[in-house]
């Protein structure tokens, strides 16, 4: 890896390309993100590689990926603003904000119920949906796992 050649470029494709070749110009380990000298707000444009450690000690707090995704999420809920997936048995209101039945995607949920009763495992449950063709959300085949949360969700 190289530390000392690192006039990085800005564009966002470059980014992910440059942190892969380069070294932490702090640390020396691999470098993870690509650090603004300069802010970007303030017209900055030269990068320096830097590990998630080390440019978290340049900005003074916790820069990983999940709490900077967290602190993202908290952002848009303060604002108001939607975050997450749209749950099965429900569509997006033409507000963007709010959830409304989806009548199909409901008699689904009951057929969920059903198997779920009669005894059948979760695995079972996604292998008769797949067998009968109900599509799910993403229109892909269903798994354990999605039937897992919804079952969940349907108890809670």
């Amino acid at each position: 890896m190289r530390t000392n050649d690192f006039e990085l470029g800005t564009r966002a494709n470059e980014h992910s390309a440059a942190s892969a070749c380069y070294a932490c110009v702090e640390c020396g380990r691999e470098a993870e993100v690509e650090h603004h000298v300069v802010p970007r707000s303030r017209g900055g444009t030269k990068t320096l590689p830097l590990c998630e450690r080390c440019h978290g000690k340049a900005h003074g707090r916790n820069m990983t990926t999940k709490v900077l995704t967290q602190e993202a999420m908290d952002r848009k809920k303060n604002r108001g603003e939607r975050c997450g997936r749209v749950p099965y048995g429900f569509d997006l209101a033409a507000d963007g904000m709010a959830l409304c039945a989806n009548s199909d995607e409901q008699g689904v949920l009951e057929v969920i119920r059903e198997l779920r009763e009669q005894g059948l495992s979760l695995r079972d449950i996604a292998g008769e949906l797949n067998r009968r063709d109900i599509a799910s959300k993403s229109g892909g085949p269903w798994i354990h796992s999605s039937i897992h949360r919804i079952v969940k969700r349907c108890e809670a």
